[in-house]
């Protein structure tokens, strides 16, 4: 039996999980990166945070069903990013992802747009920055960012609006400047 053909009645083998768990990392890995830059920011290299939440997966892979992974790894990936933001601080990461471009027609003007729109996000508190990246970037349901964070939709509600509250202020003298 392929791992595609897994029914989810019938228990998984050792085999199957280790196939599933592989087949997951490949299809969501971008994704989990998203998540882990978006929440860590310039606190961790978002790839230590999914590897670190995938290798905590992977140790216990038995304990899961891979057949449906998605919501399980992006929680994950959203612990270990919460995790490191808990630590304290020790000195700054360089942002040197290779993936940053920026267009040679007026792309300094977005790139500094993008610079103050993500220096704001690191400033807010991790719980709103969280719901708000997982909201707004991961374009979830309140529902499902409450499973994510271990909270209630209220609550989510709650941390979404104070955290555009909040970030709409940080941002209000530099729009204003770009009018």
């Amino acid at each position: 039996m392929s791992v595609e053909e897994t029914s989810p009645d019938l228990p998984v083998s050792p085999a199957q999980t280790a196939a599933l768990f592989e087949q997951a990392v490949r299809v969501h890995s971008r994704r989990l990166l998203a998540i882990a830059r978006s929440i860590a920011g310039n606190r961790a290299s978002a790839e230590d945070v999914v590897q670190q939440a995938l290798t905590n997966l992977y140790e216990h892979r038995d304990r899961y069903d891979w057949r449906e992974p998605g919501g399980l790894m992006r929680r994950a990936v959203v612990n270990e990013a919460l995790r490191i933001l808990r630590q304290p601080r020790m000195t700054m990461v360089a942002d040197d992802h290779p993936g940053h471009f920026s267009p040679p027609d007026g792309g300094m003007l977005d790139r500094e747009t993008i610079d103050k729109v993500r220096a704001a996000i690191d400033r807010l508190p991790e719980h709103f920055r969280a719901a708000l990246v997982l909201c707004e970037y991961e374009n979830m349901a309140y529902v499902q960012i409450a499973e994510v964070l271990g909270c209630s939709v209220p609550q989510v509600k709650t941390w979404l609006h104070r955290g555009r509250k909040q970030l709409a202020r940080m941002l209000e003298e530099f729009m204003s400047r770009e009018k």
